[in-house]
């Protein structure tokens, strides 16, 4: 086969031929041209990779046809990864096979052998290209059609034959890290099935649905698009696209809330609304409302808060990667059992992961100290200046959260269910006002009415979804963050609360002196504009 191998054909108007004769009214034939895809001979003839066209420009043999693909392609680092290691006196042989088109990282991997690279090192293969995810190209180039198109996969396994074919291991872990996060988990609403998503996973719990609403419900062909999978590489990251940082399918760095990568997802049911029903569970994803003080929780009578006010605008700007700057962070470490360098990518998507038994990054519960957390998503972000500072106010903020918290729910046999036997404001409320129409298991839903699934939302109901939005182990789906995420909005939304639910219900004044100095202090915060209602009562159904 020739080195340029250039076939064309040319196809008449048969049907205007035969119409055109027939009547007078159409005079105009025209003459289409069809071209063959333009290719070489594959240097590795057995796997079929074809690589470049053309080396010197970078021009991929599918890019021949696929030109948009061509062009963005072109504008991401897979686009140069080859000349990376050539520049690098460090690299080993091993290394090429990920920074070219071979048999890692696609369907070809399934084989068992070497391919296109690594088993015929030629210049075509230069780089990261189209058939380095989608498989050697050599049979549906010569009769392109539906049937035979190479796919990538937006899955994990059979790894060979993933991303993480060549993004794993020690020289950077993503997916190690990655397996250990909760993205990596299939999840649905609290109790349901993992395996079959329901509305939740249409959106974000599932790796398709997430990857339809981040690509703004563009067309995609891929291999396990018919398959429920977790949040994968391919459904935050596009190969395709170098528009945003990291090839990602939308921006980090945009404070608008719907259009921020992460909080497309995480600002989920993050406000209380007068039609209680949709959100009777309580907050669900809500870190993005919170971060931003933009619509989160129930905003308690008299109760305002400034998200332009100096102290916030400065805790989104000086933190430009928003969220990302303080859950992906990447920074080197010692392996003790090595004594070698370790480089974390930040897929774990921790702020403040663990350190384990090596002194490495790792998912899990621990201490929240200095010693026992790595803080460098903190103090990397641009806001903490050592990772001393870092734990001591996440551990300071935490505390007076749940100073606060404390006062509206203790839930004293942690079953994450309100009873009149726990304590606090809200127990107290439930015990004048049992609600008559739901069983006593479904008092963790809902609170202190007659008819819970009315429209109309109770002081108790809107205190109880701030408790749950903002509190430690009261409910599945709280922002988590302890107070970090806006120390002032946490703060002020529960000390308004309890004030709330006391001027309502008519409630005895059991608060001591410091819980009092600490909401007055919660509603003196930055951002916090509050005037305390004069003292009403109200039905506790209203």
């Amino acid at each position: 086969m020739a080195r340029h191998l250039r076939r064309r054909w040319t196809l008449f108007g048969l049907a205007l031929i035969a119409i055109g004769f027939a009547t007078s009214a159409c005079t105009n034939t025209e003459y289409v041209e069809v071209e063959q895809p333009r290719f070489n001979a594959p240097p590795d003839s057995v796997a079929g990779f074809l690589g470049l066209y053309d080396v010197p420009t970078n021009q991929t043999t599918c890019g021949n046809c696929h030109t948009n693909n061509q062009t963005e392609w072109s504008g991401t680092r897979h686009a140069g990864a080859y000349a990376t290691l050539a520049s690098d006196p460090g690299a080993q042989t091993f290394c090429y096979g990920c920074h070219t088109v071979s048999e890692k990282g696609n369907i070809y991997a399934a084989n068992g052998v070497p391919g296109g690279w690594n088993a015929v090192p030629d210049s075509v293969y230069h780089n990261v290209q189209c058939e380095s995810c989608h498989g050697p190209g050599f049979t549906h180039v010569t009769n392109p059609n539906t049937t035979n198109i190479p796919l990538a996969s937006a899955l994990v396994t059979p790894a060979a034959e993933t991303c993480i074919g060549c993004h794993s291991g020690a020289h950077h872990p993503f997916a190690e890290q990655w397996s250990a996060s909760a993205h990596a988990t299939l999840r649905n609403e609290p109790g349901g099935p993992a395996e079959t998503p329901s509305s939740c996973g249409a959106a974000c719990h599932s790796g398709a649905g997430a990857m339809a609403k981040l690509s703004g419900n563009a067309p995609t062909n891929y291999i396990g698009k018919n398959t429920q999978f977790p949040i994968t590489c391919a459904v935050c990251h596009d190969p395709h696209y170098n528009t945003n940082t990291g090839q990602l399918r939308a921006p980090i760095d945009n404070p608008e809330i719907t259009a921020n990568l992460c909080t497309s997802c995480h600002v989920r049911g993050a406000e209380a609304t007068p039609s209680f029903t949709i959100n009777s569970r309580g907050a669900h994803a809500s870190q993005g409302a919170v971060y931003f003080g933009e619509g989160a929780g129930w905003t308690p009578p008299g109760f305002v808060f400034d998200p332009d006010n100096p102290v916030q605008t400065s805790h989104v700007t000086a933190n430009q990667r928003l969220c990302a700057g303080c859950h992906v962070v990447k920074f080197t470490t010692t392996d003790a059992s090595t004594g070698e360098d370790f480089t974390s990518v930040g897929h774990l998507f921790s702020p403040n992961p663990c350190k384990d038994a090596n002194g490495l990054p790792a998912a899990g519960d621990c201490a929240y100290t200095a010693a026992a957390r790595f803080w460098t998503g903190c103090t990397n972000s641009g806001c903490h200046s050592t990772e001393g500072v870092a734990a001591n106010l996440f551990n300071s903020t935490r505390l007076e959260v749940q100073v606060l918290i404390d006062i509206l729910w203790v839930d004293s046999d942690h079953d994450t269910v309100l009873e009149a036997t726990d304590g606090g404001l809200l127990p107290a409320v439930l015990a004048q006002h049992p609600s008559t129409t739901v069983a006593a298991t479904d008092s963790a839903w809902y609170c202190c009415t007659v008819d819970p699934k009315d429209n109309n939302l109770s002081v108790a109901e809107g205190a109880l979804f701030n408790a749950r939005m903002l509190g430690e182990e009261l409910y599945g789906h709280n922002d988590g963050s302890k107070g970090i995420h806006n120390k002032s909005l946490y703060l002020g939304l529960i000390a308004g609360s309890i004030n709330a639910v006391q001027d309502t219900y008519g409630l005895p004044d059991v608060l001591s002196s410091s819980q009092k100095a600490a909401i007055q202090k919660a509603l003196s915060a930055p951002g916090i504009r509050y005037t305390r209602p004069l003292a009403r009562r109200q039905t506790a159904a209203r």
